[in-house]
């Protein structure tokens, strides 16, 4: 699934745009999603990204540990020359794990070189019997507390790809508690998901179930998001849908469980939104209520990209469908 520039420049642009002054109806929504947007955003939560596709260790060999005794103890970095992470003789490394540097990421999202280092990922085979598990804590530079620490565990009686992952991410400021659970499907080929995020300090109470149907060049997704917040609630509820590189959109957002807009669009090409059209309301919208709503919109993909990104180095150890 790919990601789509206009949510980038949604998320970046909440304050652009008219403004009619507070918005009694939203402005609680876009508060507490914020923490949301600027965690995900943060550096250290970015670089852990550039494990979504391709992780630093190797696949676990059936039937063996998930981490081998040739990478216990030992740092993995990033070589520019080669592109690759490789063994280092660098200490630190926790002797029951294994340690992966996390650098600055460029803006086309590989590793900036000359490579800095931003952070450490400490990975921990925490397998019991029945259950394949990894727990994945990352620190900045110098150590100190931990901003972000998850767990992956599979029941090994399950489909692989059937797990669940508990944890917190943090940028050092706002700190978001996650649940997720995760299916493949039957085919392997419609995974479905439910991602719960909560931050207490920012009354956010977040839920996202989706449910994916993957052709050749083509995505489908059922969903339903519904944020809880100090304000009231929003939710996002239907489908969306991509063809090569062009999108479509069918939902509704309701407020306070009151339907306020229908979002829509048909063979949009990539970078561009959907239409949003009031419901049973005002005739129109303000600039900055529809920059609201097209944040609202973009949330799924940015919570599923963000989430699958956290896991990424975890995830290619116990395997997740998200």
């Amino acid at each position: 699934m790919r990601l789509i520039t206009w949510i980038a420049l949604v998320l970046t642009a909440a304050g652009c745009g008219e403004s009619t002054g507070p918005l009694s109806d939203l402005s609680g929504l876009r508060s507490s999603l914020a923490p949301v947007h600027t965690v995900f955003a943060s550096p250290l939560v970015r670089s852990l990204g550039i494990f979504r596709f391709s992780g630093p260790l190797p696949a676990p060999v059936a039937g063996g540990p998930l981490i081998s005794d040739s990478f216990r103890g030992k740092t993995l970095a990033f070589s520019c020359a080669s592109q690759h992470y490789a063994v280092t003789a660098d200490s630190g490394a926790p002797a029951t794990g294994v340690r992966v540097v996390l650098y600055q990421r460029a803006p086309d999202g590989s590793i900036a070189c000359p490579a800095a280092a931003i952070g450490q990922l400490d990975l921990f085979d925490v397998s019991a019997p029945g259950t394949m598990a990894v727990r994945g804590v990352a620190t900045g530079p110098g150590g100190g507390a931990a901003l972000v620490d998850y767990a992956i565990s599979h029941n090994v009686a399950d489909t692989q790809g059937v797990a669940n992952a508990t944890g917190f991410v943090s940028d050092g400021q706002q700190r978001l508690d996650f649940q997720v659970t995760g299916a493949p499907g039957s085919d392997f080929h419609s995974p479905s998901a439910t991602m719960q995020l909560d931050d207490s300090a920012a009354h956010l109470h977040a839920v996202l179930h989706h449910a994916g149907q993957m052709g050749v060049d083509t995505y489908s997704d059922d969903l339903d998001l519904s944020v809880q917040h100090a304000a009231g609630s929003a939710e996002l509820k239907g489908s969306v849908g991509w063809f090569n590189t062009f999108r479509s959109w069918d939902e509704i957002v309701s407020l306070n469980e009151v339907p306020f807009a229908k979002v829509g669009g048909s063979v949009v090409p990539e970078g561009e939104g959907p239409t949003i059209t009031p419901i049973g309301g005002p005739l129109f919208l303000t600039g900055e209520q529809r920059q609201v709503l097209l944040d609202f919109v973009g949330a799924p993909d940015s919570i599923r990209a963000g989430l699958a990104g956290l896991l990424g180095a975890g995830a290619r150890l116990v395997w997740i469908a998200l």
